[in-house]
């Protein structure tokens, strides 16, 4: 067995723990099947415990299973074991939350009885593989936002643990809302979506689209603790995510199209292009913002360019980086399509000239305010996307919306100069 596991079990999942959870969800349920008409349900109480025991419960046990190792100093003698990333993810993953799991498995049962009772086996089946793969995906998710909070090494370990479990809350909760909405959309007629032209069953494509998003969550996992334990890990597997979310996004243009009334004269591949480009503008943001930004290591980058070690530097390049090269390919793609339409076109690059100044504001913060960089180049963007406009617009100034929002030949010139001057000052900060 993995020894991480089987460690983990040891400590979790304690035969006192597993009879005292048995115990109290078997009062719940006795509790719930004699309680007036109405009030309360066993299959009601049984989803409800899943939820919290899974989900809730569960982030946080997932998010604690390193920050508790590092907290108790045990962490550095793991990290020097000879067990394999791999088997360090599943063995924190599933042993951290065996006690969870333990209790949500007790819940499954009766909440597939009910399902089956209401909408046929099938269908109960069906809801219990999203249950399972919810609970999953959210831990997955609790996990790998702890291990890229760990690398910023913030110190400021219960608020980490808190963050990562609202994120895995929140992945589930998204998803989740998504999957209630498939009945709505079957009593309005639409029992299907369009993506990429073909038509797919809602329930088939969301069940298809978790189990692959929670693929990535534990391919995510796995990469975050090659880091965490010294491991290279080169760039082809983020460059695959990246892609895989360019085309799941660019897909819904089918879907999207016929419902904002697309006008006959946008080009279908431009407007599949566009959705693509947002997609790796949110994972340039999001990495810009996650990553740890050491200027030694960027140093490094340089000195590798400078020496014509082009293909080392490639291979270590952050996820930042990477994303927000394939960002600026597709925006000057996306431009040259709308070549035609120069307001568009234009547009597309003071998204691209904003899109440098971002970046090269996270990594100057980086560079100045340490840990805290990050946040503080959170509160510069927001100031600059929503205090600024504002205050133009209360002094009657909106001609000069330009400055930070993209419309036009003007805000590009001017996005391009804001991005180069705030990269002169990121690079000249580095090469200090």
């Amino acid at each position: 067995m993995n020894p991480e596991l089987q460690r983990n079990l040891w400590l979790e999942a304690s035969p006192s723990r597993l009879i005292l959870i048995a115990g109290l969800l078997l009062l719940v349920f006795a509790a719930a099947s004699v309680a007036p008409r109405g009030l309360a349900t066993p299959s009601g109480a049984a989803l409800a415990l899943y939820w919290f025991l899974a989900v809730l419960w569960g982030t946080r046990s997932a998010a604690q299973s390193v920050v508790v190792e590092i907290r108790e100093r045990t962490w550095d003698s793991q990290k020097l074991s000879s067990i394999t990333p791999w088997d360090m993810v599943w063995g924190k993953l599933f042993g951290a939350t065996a006690a969870n799991w333990f209790g949500a498995l007790i819940c499954l049962p009766v909440i597939l009885l009910h399902a089956a009772s209401e909408a046929g086996v099938a269908s109960a089946l069906t809801y219990g593989g999203i249950l399972l793969a919810l609970g999953i995906f959210a831990q997955s998710v609790a996990l790998l936002s702890s291990l890229v909070l760990i690398r910023r090494n913030t110190g400021n370990w219960r608020l980490d643990i808190f963050l990562c479990q609202v994120a895995g809350v929140g992945a589930a909760f998204t998803y989740y809302s998504l999957w209630s909405s498939v009945p709505a959309f079957e009593r309005s007629g639409t029992a299907s979506i369009d993506w990429w032209g073909h038509a797919f069953n809602l329930t088939s494509f969301h069940l298809v689209s978790l189990l692959l998003f929670l693929a990535w969550a534990l391919v995510g996992c796995w990469r975050a603790m090659r880091a965490e334990l010294r491991f290279a890990n080169g760039p082809y597997v983020w460059l695959a995510y990246l892609f895989y979310g360019a085309v799941y996004c660019a897909g819904f243009e089918s879907w999207i199209g016929p419902r904002v009334n697309m006008p006959q004269t946008v080009d279908p591949v431009a407007a599949k292009l566009a959705l693509a480009g947002l997609s790796l503008l949110a994972a340039t943001y999001s990495m810009a913002f996650l990553e740890p930004k050491d200027p030694v290591r960027l140093r490094w980058l340089g000195e590798q360019v400078r020496a014509g070690r082009f293909y080392q530097a490639f291979l270590a390049l952050d996820c930042w980086m990477l994303s927000y090269g394939a960002s600026f390919a597709v925006g000057l793609v996306l431009a040259g399509l709308w070549a035609e339409n120069g307001q568009a076109a234009f547009t597309v690059l003071a998204v691209l000239g904003f899109l440098t100044r971002d970046v090269a504001i996270f990594v100057l913060m980086q560079g100045r305010a340490g840990g805290r960089g990050d946040f503080a180049a959170l509160g510069i963007l927001g100031a600059l996307y929503l205090l600024v406009p504002t205050l133009l617009a209360g002094l009657h100034l909106q001609a000069l919306n330009f400055l930070v929002m993209p419309s036009g030949v003007t805000a590009a010139i001017a996005a391009w100069l804001e991005g180069a001057a705030c990269a002169y000052l990121a690079l000249s900060r580095i090469a200090r």
